[in-house]
């Protein structure tokens, strides 16, 4: 597998998972209570913790967006050169 496609690998797995969450949080009767921030409340209160904390500034349109940046750096490997940012964001959500 070349790094190019380690990234579209990685975007693959990504995108459908961030556009489900992102659908069911657009959708779902139990986000409602909440205005914009209904991501970050839904982890904080929900579990609490500094891994709350964390999963709370990741919404879904981040994933979404990361999706785009690794296919968009895959896209541009014409020349061998790929990030190592993006191949190390990558390699560690195809191993998730």
């Amino acid at each position: 597998m070349t790094p190019a496609d380690e990234l579209r690998t990685a975007a693959k797995k990504l995108r459908p998972l961030a556009a489900t969450a992102q659908h069911d949080l657009q959708t779902a009767d139990y986000w409602k209570p909440y205005t914009n921030d209904a991501w970050a409340h839904g982890f904080i209160n929900g579990f609490g913790g500094p891994s709350s904390d964390y999963a709370a500034v990741l919404p879904p349109t981040v994933g979404l967006a990361l999706a785009d940046l690794l296919d968009d750096q895959a896209d541009g490997d014409t020349e061998g050169e790929i990030n190592p940012w993006a191949l190390a964001v990558a390699r560690a959500i195809n191993a998730a």
